[in-house]
């Protein structure tokens, strides 16, 4: 577990007293060397993963770097004086810098279980998630608002993942009220050719994925409702999609070309009729969600609720429709990820009124995703080589749940630490065997949304 030992050994100098302590002279946090904090035990207090997240306060910080620096005894008012300050926050945003440069440097290796994608270079995942803050710091961090559940002051994380290698490419923090379609842009100078990228219908722009091709790269992404289609470029009324579908669909399905929006931008639209039981869960959903914000569905939209579409680049011959289908499912892990943030960081949940501290927290979880990001990457390599699946959401929890990571660190025991996690992981860490697949194990056996082949058989493939 050499690159387990180098990713912990780098964070261990971005925490260590005499990197933070410099740091946080140059940045201008720590001004006197007769000053009680020091600097590294203020960033080890934000950077460390702990169990105590939803329930921070300024009196639990002050306890913590007490604990890690005994000679620090300062005060909830006093610490709030220093951490509602430009220069604990570039102290902060610093730390984070360093941190995201020696991920950066790290050599990506690519998972080799799902071949039916080996065609491409990344398969890079988009998606946000947002989270909701004290309503004095709506002038700096503005929310969604305008619904019934709808924030005044609010943060969005853009993310950017690559589901071959399962890590990090990008990360990008902004106020609440900035739309997806604006995001979507960041991801273009990212972008090499022979990737594919997957987005949800949030970042949907027919300018965006035109930029996408220009590049040489590849997209899936779903079909916006409102989008008229053209079966030629020369057609000037557009067609009715569902009665489309169901005249030239092949047993539910369509792979067809097709030309979209008033540019009437040629793309490969993939389709496929739902189960009635599916389409009626859409509805459901759909609808409530049209009634809690007082909207009504539209017609056309409710018609295509009967069926999954898809638009994409990808030539037949890389791709069939079924794995098209199959391919976007991959998207659900980076929702997977927002799920484990929320649960077991509280990225969602930040105390305080003042943007500094907001900020200082911020970038110390910022921290704590990245190096859980990184270890976990390393360790489903491990697990795949033993025949398993990491659960990332376990893994998470077993670092904070009591505390091991963090009393390693202090106790200089990151050997034992790391000795005794490849011990737990097999039995304590991995996708446990149950009645359904996990979400890698669908995509790599091209499950998809039309051909819903019975467990056993899907069983009998994963064992092959």
């Amino acid at each position: 577990m050499h690159d387990l030992e180098k990713i912990i050994d780098k964070f261990q100098k971005l925490v260590s007293p005499n990197f933070c302590n410099d740091l946080a002279k140059r940045v201008g946090f720590i001004q006197r060397s007769s000053s009680q904090i020091k600097g590294y035990e203020f960033a080890q207090a934000m950077m460390l993963p702990n169990a105590f997240l939803e329930a921070e306060t300024l009196n639990s910080l002050c306890v913590r770097m007490h604990n890690i620096n005994n000679a620090c005894n300062i005060s909830a008012p006093a610490l709030a004086q220093r951490m509602n300050t430009i220069n604990a926050k570039k102290f902060m945003e610093s730390c984070f810098g360093k941190m995201l440069k020696e991920i950066f440097q790290k050599e990506f290796v690519a998972l080799s279980d799902l071949p039916n994608l080996a065609t491409f270079n990344r398969v890079l995942i988009q998606d946000s998630t947002v989270g909701e803050l004290h309503e004095k710091l709506s002038p700096h961090f503005q929310g969604c608002g305008g619904s019934l559940h709808g924030s005044n002051a609010g943060f969005k994380i853009d993310y950017i993942f690559d589901y071959i290698s399962e890590q990090f490419v990008d990360i990008y923090v902004c106020e609440g009220k900035k739309t997806d379609q604006v995001l979507g842009g960041r991801v273009t100078g990212m972008l090499q050719k022979n990737d594919l990228l997957i987005r949800d219908l949030g970042y949907f722009a027919i300018s965006k994925l035109k930029e996408i091709a220009v590049v040489g790269a590849c997209y899936i992404t779903r079909l916006k409702s409102d989008v008229n289609v053209y079966k030629n470029i020369n057609d000037k009324k557009p067609i009715d999609l569902a009665k489309f579908i169901d005249q030239y669909s092949h047993q539910g399905l369509l792979d067809i070309i097709v030309f979209v929006g008033i540019e009437k931008y040629q793309v490969r639209l993939v389709a496929c009729k739902l189960s009635e039981e599916v389409a009626n869960k859409r509805r459901r959903k759909i609808n409530a969600t049209a009634k809690r914000k007082g909207l009504t569905v539209g017609k056309k939209k409710a018609h295509l609720l009967d069926y999954s579409i898809f638009i994409t680049n990808v030539p037949e011959n890389i791709l069939s429709s079924e794995s098209v289908m199959a391919s976007y499912r991959a998207r659900w892990r980076v929702e997977l990820i927002f799920k484990q943030w929320k649960s077991c960081l509280k990225m969602h949940i930040f105390k305080g009124s003042n943007k500094e501290r907001f900020y200082c927290l911020l970038y110390g979880r910022l921290i704590m995703i990245l190096l859980i990001g990184s270890m976990t990457s390393i360790l489903m390599h491990y697990a795949f080589l033993l025949g398993k699946e990491l659960s990332a959401f376990k893994f998470t929890n077993y670092l904070i749940a009591d505390h091991c990571f963090f009393i390693a660190l202090q106790k200089c025991k990151i050997q034992q630490f790391i000795n005794k996690l490849l011990l737990d992981l097999p039995r304590r860490l991995c996708q446990e065997k149950r009645q359904r697949l996990s979400l890698r194990d669908n995509v790599r056996l091209g499950q998809n949304y039309y051909n819903q082949r019975s467990f056993n058989q899907l069983k009998t493939e994963l064992a092959a």
